[in-house]
């Protein structure tokens, strides 16, 4: 749950959601991990002490796989920060938008929907290379609703077990 709302946040959560429409509007895609990442940590108030974005805030929070909890280190060094549904199938997902439907609040769905991160070990994140999982889920999805249920298939795919530590 949030705590108060910061308008500084509203504001940020805002502009980087329009960065997101423009480029897809302009069919770019080269910038959306920032904009997407830059969202999601303003929407969670993931910042510093300056109000900027701090995307290590991200690690071992939420998912984190057995393995990587049961390291006696958190050095970050060991770990990977892991979109749990691929960067690149959360842009084609958004891009997959009709031009007629895009907007703000459908890209705020989408992104609330599909951004999940997990904290894994570097060998976990070897494995999912390793099985063609980097960037791919493991079977098609028809609709925006089927990979929405799909988004832990990955991890079960290649033996990643999540656990929510907090």
């Amino acid at each position: 749950m949030k705590s108060v709302v910061d308008p500084l946040f509203e504001l940020n959560v805002h502009i980087e959601l329009h960065h997101i429409l423009l480029e897809l509007k302009h069919g770019r895609k080269q910038h959306m991990r920032h904009f997407i990442d830059q969202y999601y940590c303003y929407e969670h108030q993931l910042v510093n002490k300056n109000g900027k974005a701090k995307w290590d805030l991200i690690f071992w929070r939420g998912y984190v796989s057995e393995e990587a909890h049961r390291m006696e280190s958190r050095d970050k060094d060991f770990v990977v920060k892991e979109h749990v549904v691929p960067m690149k199938v959360i842009v084609d997902e958004l891009a997959r938008i009709p031009f007629s439907n895009l907007s703000v609040k459908r890209i705020k769905h989408v992104l609330d929907s599909l951004i999940v991160f997990a904290t894994i070990t570097k060998e976990e994140d070897a494995r999912l290379s390793a099985n063609g999982l980097k960037s791919a889920m493991p079977k098609l999805h028809q609709d925006f609703e089927e990979l929405c249920k799909m988004k832990f298939d990955r991890y079960e795919k290649v033996g990643i077990k999540l656990i929510t530590p907090n």
